[in-house]
């Protein structure tokens, strides 16, 4: 995951950034949408009893927003009524789809003889399943019936609201499952008087009718979000695996290829083992024969990004053990001193005698840390060595790791560590640490 920590970082911005955009925007109304009928859209005209051979008279005013509907009642025939009908479309069975709208505002003046008398809507919707286009009452009556009085504004209505008159369920004998309200293909909406008139002046004053409704619900747009958080998810994991399978293939790539450089320089070991010669004294190599390994093996590693360190190693106080008791033996701790590390290295290290007291061991494929540890086990063997004379021999010691340098470069740095653990008290180990590892 950590190759994908920026990406995945800035994709949770994003969708956090987008979710809270989203939601706000939906709060402020930005889903919402009317859908007005005016003249401008739709067609009124004037239904009243008239065709059931009544004799009320009706006129009609439309402006650009509605209309006003005048009628005297005359109650000649059984249910004398007058009503505003607004036809939606040009075609009966091709009306307009309001099944995704809420509720209707409607803004009605009705003047009437009776206070509080109320009027009826209705929003007529077309079905083959019971309507024919050769009978207009055929189309599904959705109704309600309120007082909207005189100067009281608009009032809203949830379509739910909205009932399937009885008379016209039964009439039509309409099957159960179509007797509900319904909304999908209305073409007709009509304003009526009221179910019980008296002979007298009517007015309705349509001021606004409006559908409200919402692009998305709350509903709909919180699983929108919450599915797009998961195809994220889904598909930052599905990343993350195909990462992590690419990063394994390449660490097992690396390390094949750093057992074999491994192995090669085992061999080139091996090759000049045989080849060098050792320095009489101690049995180790000598550095005057290194020189052109050490060239080879430090540009290998440099080529392959293959670690390289090197312990440089001094014996402490070595005049004075000269001094006190003589050039033999300390011959005799240079050899034992060498003989105690001989033991520690590894085949594929070259530990060679440096010159007089010091002594150098090189470590192929081997990083710093990892040659630190080695040079703090031989620094803690060699004190803890029983010599003779009650002695106590201690050593100092420099660890390196090969940059983008020189040999000669790399083992001036680790001299330079060796000087510091002496300038530091001695019997102990300094790191020449570079830049990267700081």
């Amino acid at each position: 995951m950590a190759g994908l920590t920026k990406p995945v970082r800035y994709t949770v911005l994003f969708l956090v950034v987008f979710t809270c955009i989203a939601y706000t925007w939906f709060l402020l109304g930005g889903a919402k949408r009317e859908y007005v009928v005016t003249p401008v859209n739709s067609t009124y005209r004037i239904i009243d009893d008239t065709a059931q051979n009544g004799a009320t008279e009706s006129k009609m005013e439309v402006n650009k927003t509605g209309a006003l509907l005048e009628c005297n009642i005359v109650k000649k025939s059984q249910w004398p009524f007058c009503e505003i009908a607004i036809s939606l479309t040009d075609h009966v069975d091709k009306g307009i789809d309001l099944s995704d709208y809420e509720s209707v505002g409607i803004d009605i003046d009705y003047d009437s003889p009776v206070e509080g008398e109320r009027i009826r809507i209705y929003l007529r919707n077309y079905d083959p399943a019971y309507a024919n286009l050769t009978d207009p009452i055929s189309l599904k009556f959705n109704a309600i019936e309120y007082a909207p009085g005189e100067n009281e504004g608009l009032k809203t209505f949830p379509l739910r609201s909205f009932q399937v008159l009885s008379w016209w369920i039964a009439d039509y004998e309409v099957p159960v499952e179509k007797s509900n309200r319904q909304f999908d293909n209305v073409s007709i909406i009509e304003i009526a008087t009221g179910s019980y008139v008296k002979e007298a002046y009517y007015a309705i004053k349509l001021k606004k009718l409006v559908f409200y409704g919402e692009w998305i619900s709350e509903e709909t747009l919180v699983k929108l979000l919450l599915s797009l958080w998961v195809i994220t998810a889904i598909t930052v994991i599905i990343s993350d695996r195909i990462y992590l399978h690419k990063q394994i293939k390449l660490t097992e790539e690396r390390t094949q290829r750093l057992r074999e450089a491994n192995r090669a320089l085992y061999e080139k070991s091996l090759v000049f083992e045989e080849l060098a010669f050792t320095d009489p004294l101690t049995r180790t190599r000598n550095r005057h024969e290194i020189n052109d390994w050490l060239s080879e093996v430090t540009a290998h590693s440099i080529d392959g990004g293959i670690p390289f360190s090197m312990v440089f190693i001094d014996i402490d106080h070595f005049k004075q053990v000269n001094d006190l008791h003589g050039h033999r033996y300390g011959d005799n701790v240079l050899r034992r001193f060498a003989s105690l590390i001989n033991k520690r290295v590894r085949k594929s290290d070259v530990f060679a005698r440096w010159g007089g007291e010091e002594f150098v061991i090189f470590c192929p494929a081997t990083p710093l840390g990892a040659a630190a540890e080695f040079a703090e086990s031989i620094r803690d063997c060699i004190e803890q060595a029983e010599w003779d004379h009650d002695m106590k021999i201690t050593c100092s010691m420099g660890v390196a790791e090969l940059e983008n340098e020189e040999y000669n470069h790399f083992i001036e740095r680790a001299d330079k560590a060796l000087l510091k653990a002496k300038e530091r008290g001695r019997n102990r180990v300094e790191i020449a640490w570079n830049e990267s590892q700081l």
